[in-house]
């Protein structure tokens, strides 16, 4: 009678644990689709090259110019300032690019950056070039999220998120049953 009892509580402790997994799963994939959505929208349709919540934007480092410190795959979070300060280091707008460089020379609303990697100078840029200054670094997180946007990146987020639905949907009818 003991070992049935031990039995039971098990499998409850086991069901609890696989309904909190399926709800997390579910949340996760609705932020995903939300996310992406919302992010499609506004490049798509307003044209809107970094897309910012309440300031905020994450965006992915893509080169080495700032190694040592940021890499290519880091994601940096940045946000809106009223102003910025020579040692800041910053996204910005040159030549139809976003750049994330260091400010490293400020007169008035004009800005110099330079890589950390680079030997030289950027050309100067004026303060509404500025999208925002990193607050956050994320490393390595930005290689998955860029391979999630290739062709085969977007069918394995798919079959793994048919897959988890067909586990839970499983699990589901086993405890029912």
């Amino acid at each position: 009678m003991a070992k049935k009892v031990k039995k039971e509580e098990k499998s409850e402790k086991k069901s609890v644990f696989y309904k909190i997994l399926e709800v997390l799963s579910s949340i996760f994939a609705v932020i995903v689709i939300c996310a992406s959505l919302f992010t499609l929208v506004f490049r798509v349709i307003f044209k809107v090259e970094v897309v910012k919540i309440f300031g905020y934007s994450g965006l992915i480092i893509l080169t080495g110019s700032m190694e040592p410190v940021y890499h290519p795959g880091d994601i940096i979070l940045i946000h809106e300032q009223k102003d910025y300060a020579i040692r800041d280091v910053i996204t910005f707008h040159q030549r139809g690019m976003i750049v994330t460089h260091r400010i490293i020379g400020k007169e008035g609303t004009t800005f110099t950056t330079q890589g950390d990697a680079n030997n030289s100078a950027d050309e100067s840029i004026q303060l509404t070039d500025i999208e925002g200054k990193v607050i956050r670094r994320i490393p390595k997180v930005g290689k998955a999220i860029l391979f999630l946007q290739t062709p085969l990146g977007i069918v394995s987020l798919v079959v793994v998120l048919v897959a988890l639905e067909v586990f839970f949907a499983a699990k589901r009818k086993m405890v029912e049953e």
